[in-house]
């Protein structure tokens, strides 16, 4: 019996703790593979989503400049029409003037899109951007597209031929030398001296030379389009990147857009405020809609006796109707400005002595309706037509308009976001 119970191999629990210490090693090792696995597919596809959007960029940055090209070609047309018939300026239209003062004027308001590098900065912003994208080809690939940019920018900031011939100095100096009657109630230059304004500014000699060099402009542009073109065809090749890639990429940062259709969430009430105008739209099924506007304007009052101006603040409210119809996600708006009213209007007077309050009290009254006549009367000469690309969040109370107005040589583009009101 001894025997038999002695009769066990010896060093058994060496055996079973090996095993049990193996399958421990075996077991940890297979998360680390598992873990290690997941990890690579996390990197794999950020680094095909930074890739696809460091290429979605560049497109736009194209699309862009093309605009960019198109704008300029259709204004340059306004401008040498203008430039080789300054004796019919007093004939022309204030759209036409105003045209071809756009593409003459260095207005340091305007903004380019495509000169924005929030995503460029995006694209470089990881500890190390090429190891991080996985193709050094393709990395360098897009920083030759972003220098491209970065030098086009430089050479329009610095290079003589696109410096525009009329500076915001001399426009600024050229407004400071008006009078008091040159100016309508907006603070704007009424339409008598912006045509005197065309007239002088069309016989500078520099004028003259900036549209002569309108095809050594457009050269420039078009060779950085193409350079930008070729490095991108380039781009999607060497990540594969298909076209549905990238419009699986847009619609993937899309996804809070309601999928019902713009029709019926459009009907309701819907308020936004842009710059100094707080709006209140209000769409009917029937097609017809309403625009309250809330706005300020600033007038000016000429005391006699003191011989001196005094700039008062007017609120005012206007309200119009029109009609509006959708075409996919395109929303046109035709509002009858002709028929356009006022409901409220107020003049701050507090800025004026107390003796000229005074002697005015018994004008004021008519006064204050000579005014609001000639900003009524001012508002219903200016057809509004409007056309906007719409889309809504999944809430249905949040609605984005991608704002395109016809200015008559070119579609101005802004977003405005628009908050259902909630009964």
């Amino acid at each position: 019996m001894n025997e038999s119970k002695n009769s066990r191999p010896p060093y058994t629990w060496l055996k079973q703790l090996l095993i049990s210490i193996f399958g421990t090693a075996i077991g940890v090792g297979l998360t680390f593979f598992v873990d290690n696995t997941v990890e690579k597919k996390h990197q794999r596809a950020a680094q095909r989503e930074t890739a696809i959007m460091a290429v979605c960029d560049i497109d736009e940055i194209i699309q862009g400049l093309k605009e960019e090209i198109a704008l300029e070609d259709s204004l340059l047309n306004v401008a040498m029409y203008v430039s080789s018939h300054q004796e019919m300026i007093d004939l022309f239209s204030m759209d036409t003037l105003d045209m071809a003062l756009e593409y003459l004027y260095d207005n340091p308001l305007t903004v380019k899109g495509w000169t924005s590098d929030t995503k460029e900065n995006a694209f470089n912003s990881g500890i190390d951007a090429r190891m991080n994208i996985g193709d050094n080809h393709f990395y360098d690939n897009v920083q030759s597209c972003y220098y491209e940019r970065r030098s086009l920018m430089k050479v329009m900031d610095e290079a003589p031929v696109f410096h525009r011939p009329i500076s915001k100095e001399d426009y600024e100096g050229f407004l400071q030398k008006l009078g008091q009657d040159d100016f309508d109630y907006t603070g704007g230059p009424s339409p008598n001296v912006r045509r005197e304004a065309m007239k002088q500014f069309m016989t500078q000699g520099a004028t003259a030379l900036y549209i002569r060099r309108c095809f050594v402009r457009r050269d420039v542009y078009m060779r950085v389009v193409n350079k930008l073109e070729l490095l991108n065809r380039e781009n999607k090749l060497l990540m594969n990147i298909a076209d549905e890639d990238i419009e699986a990429y847009i619609k993937s940062k899309s996804d809070n857009i309601s999928k019902q259709a713009p029709a019926d969430l459009l009907l309701g009430t819907w308020e936004t405020r842009m710059n100094d105008y707080q709006n209140t739209y209000v769409f009917h099924k029937n097609n017809n809609c309403e625009l309250i506007t809330l706005t300020t304007f600033q007038l000016s009052i000429k005391l006699i006796e003191e011989q001196k101006e005094v700039f008062v603040l007017c609120p005012i409210t206007l309200y119009m109707t029109g009609q509006w119809g959708l075409n996919g996600d395109t929303l046109a708006v035709d509002y009858n400005a002709s028929k356009a009213e006022i409901l409220s209007f107020d003049m701050d007077l507090s800025s004026l002595p107390q003796s000229d309050l005074d002697r005015m009290k018994d004008s004021l009254e008519i006064k204050t309706e000579t005014m609001k006549s000639y900003i009524l009367e001012s508002f219903k000469q200016q057809p509004i037509k409007t056309l906007r690309i719409v889309s809504f969040d999944k809430t249905g109370n949040t609605m984005l308009w991608i704002d395109a107005t016809d200015s008559g040589s070119h579609m101005e583009k802004t977003s405005v976001q628009l908050y259902r009101k909630l009964e």
